[in-house]
């Protein structure tokens, strides 16, 4: 007898009575993800340079030092970087705004080489404000101020690009964030046409969504933007202070923020990055700090605050991701 009620109560510990005598699953425990093994690159603008932390907010590294007022601009310099890539092969790439050029270093933080003067063109930029490393090993630049982007490769050998200012289909005006999702497809935040616009791996339009207002769903100067691994679309808007989320057809979902200082709220956000546990982490530009927020979008924690000092931020503006190996989880 105490042997069937022993594993009468082993059965019961495997479910949760509800109202009306129905029992439901329990719940499994949440998953711990050691976010010690995730790196958070930071381009902290004003302070022209480049900072390194742990998916916890701990504070490992800082490179970088602020260029002349004017060209030629050394290798390691840096004028309001805006944007930060981390390429397969563990190089880091960084969208060098104020210089009009990108600049792509080893793991040691060696410059390998510099592409980009101010102009018009092929291999010159003006303002590029972001950068994002393709599986292929190639380098997508948001060239914000000729209103296009630009695929380069490993080499620094500029490959194609795409856009032109104007509002039509396929055409950009200042576009700020882009992102890519699993099938290779390019999003991009068209910041002042007030859109996303999405581009297959060729460049070639494919589809878009978004206008301008205040509600759910419409846009106040779209500015950074990450794709989730169930294909949804989360953007941040510079201007409404929030992060609003998509389905993959542009249908909106869900939003979080308000401006302010609390937990939760927003001071011009500029960029957003999702590990592939679903973490997200935003930079909150003018609150001169990085909110982390679990897949759920609850606060997780903050670190940073106004100023020159390691861990401390002037006007931040740019996010990238990386790990350790086989850290994430497998598809």
């Amino acid at each position: 007898m105490s042997e069937d009620n022993d594993a009468t109560k082993a059965e019961a510990t495997k479910s949760l009575a509800v109202a009306g005598g129905e029992f439901l699953p329990e719940a499994k425990p949440e998953q711990k993800v050691d976010h010690s093994k995730l790196y958070v690159w930071i381009a902290d603008s004003d302070n022209d340079r480049i900072q390194k932390f742990d998916g916890n907010g701990k504070f490992l590294l800082q490179f970088g030092k602020s260029g002349g007022p004017r060209p030629p601009y050394n290798p390691g310099e840096f004028k309001s970087p805006g944007g930060i890539t981390i390429d397969s092969s563990g190089n880091i790439w960084v969208a060098d705004t104020g210089c009009h050029r990108i600049q792509k270093f080893d793991e040691n933080f060696e410059p390998i080489l510099q592409v980009g003067v101010e102009g018009w063109g092929q291999d010159k930029f003006y303002w590029p404000e972001m950068i994002i490393a393709e599986p292929a090993g190639t380098v997508l630049v948001v060239d914000t101020g000729n209103h296009c982007l630009k695929r380069f490769d490993d080499d620094g050998e500029f490959v194609l690009g795409f856009g032109f200012a104007g509002d039509f289909d396929g055409f950009m005006k200042y576009p700020t964030g882009v992102a890519l999702d699993h099938e290779g497809n390019i999003y991009v935040a068209d910041r002042d046409n007030q859109r996303v616009q999405i581009f297959n791996e060729e460049g070639q339009f494919v589809s878009k969504f978004g206008a301008y207002g205040f509600g759910t769903g419409l846009f106040n100067f779209p500015h950074g933007l990450c794709i989730r691994r169930d294909g949804a679309i989360l953007v941040v808007e510079k201007s409404q202070n929030r992060l609003q989320v998509f389905d993959s057809e542009g249908n909106f979902l869900d939003t979080i923020g308000e401006l302010g200082k609390r937990d939760g709220q927003f001071n011009c956000p500029t960029a957003v990055a999702i590990d592939p546990f679903g973490y997200v982490f935003v930079v909150d530009t003018l609150n001169n700090r990085i909110q982390k927020f679990d897949p759920d979008l609850n606060f997780v924690c903050k670190w940073g605050i106004i100023g020159r000092e390691v861990k401390e931020f002037r006007n931040p503006s740019g996010i990238g991701l990386s790990w350790e190996p086989d850290w994430a989880p497998q598809d």
